[in-house]
């Protein structure tokens, strides 16, 4: 059983929303807190975890980073990972499964990894396994792209009559946060909002570049309206690095705690057991 993290704070969304689209009547809210993962990562969403799977099956869909718990039949890709870490770490997304997501970035940009290396990346408070980071190595402006629209777009033409399928919830583990860090989320080329480490830390007393504080190592769940469903998440950095791990989605067509499942939904909760990103991964010894 996963035990909630005690301390949990929530903002809303619509103070940092560009004015171009601040007219969205009901704004995503951000709140900071998860659950302990089963499988030694830190913080991961309070609804899934990387060992014991998803609360309500089927519907949210996590990336780990960690090649042991990735789906069997997809290994996942090894392109983003740091040498000696490509037996345990891979980015399990970008595989030959159906639902693949795209990742956008430059090699040496975007990197996967275990542990911590000086002037390089430090993994997240409390993360032993392998966790996701971007770099400019030193110089300039660097960013990486998770295009969820394959995925979405598998659904809409496999369930038309459900159609469209959206991402109404994000979670994902921000570790050490620092103030050139962001994370921002389109809607085609629409930005429905971001997040930067600067407003993280403000908002919750943290200090930037803190290993091990809890309010610098933080998960964040941001839960969208049906009008701010997003397709595109976008990480940016302009120093030395942006680290993050259990990515969680939550595809749907409805307010999240509001998930209803239509009788020709079994099928789409069935593939997503089987070949999802990462879905249910109870696989794990």
């Amino acid at each position: 059983m996963c035990k909630l993290f005690s301390s949990r704070k929530v903002l809303t969304i619509s103070a940092l929303l560009l004015s171009s689209v601040a007219t969205f009547s009901q704004a995503a809210t951000i709140s900071f807190g998860g659950a302990t993962a089963t499988d030694g990562s830190g913080l991961t969403s309070q609804y899934i975890d990387p060992i014991t799977g998803a609360s309500v099956p089927g519907t949210y869909l996590i990336e780990t980073f960690d090649a042991a718990t990735g789906v069997p039949g997809f290994p996942g890709s090894t392109e983003y990972t740091t040498a000696g870490f490509e037996d345990e770490c891979a980015v399990n997304s970008i595989n030959d499964s159906p639902l693949g997501i795209n990742i956008d970035g430059n090699v040496g940009e975007i990197n996967v990894r275990k542990g911590t290396q000086q002037r390089v990346a430090a993994a997240p408070a409390g993360d032993n396994t392998c966790y996701g980071y971007l770099t400019n190595n030193g110089s300039g402006t660097s960013s990486a792209t998770f295009d969820y629209t394959p995925m979405l777009s598998y659904f809409d033409n496999l369930y038309s009559e459900q159609a469209p399928f959206g991402i109404t919830y994000l979670g994902f583990y921000w570790g050490s946060v620092d103030t050139y860090n962001s994370f921002a989320f389109y809607s085609g080329q629409d930005l429905i909002g971001s997040l930067t480490g600067t407003e993280l830390l403000a908002e919750l007393d943290g200090s930037a570049g803190d290993r091990t504080g809890s309010n610098s190592n933080v998960y964040v769940n941001i839960e969208f309206s049906l009008a701010e469903q997003f397709d595109r998440m976008v990480v940016t950095t302009t120093g030395i690095a942006g680290e993050f791990d259990n990515i969680v989605v939550g595809v749907t067509g409805q307010p999240i705690g509001q998930v209803s499942v239509p009788a020709p939904a079994t099928a789409l909760l069935f593939v997503l057991g089987l070949v999802g990103v990462g879905a249910a991964r109870r696989f794990k010894k």
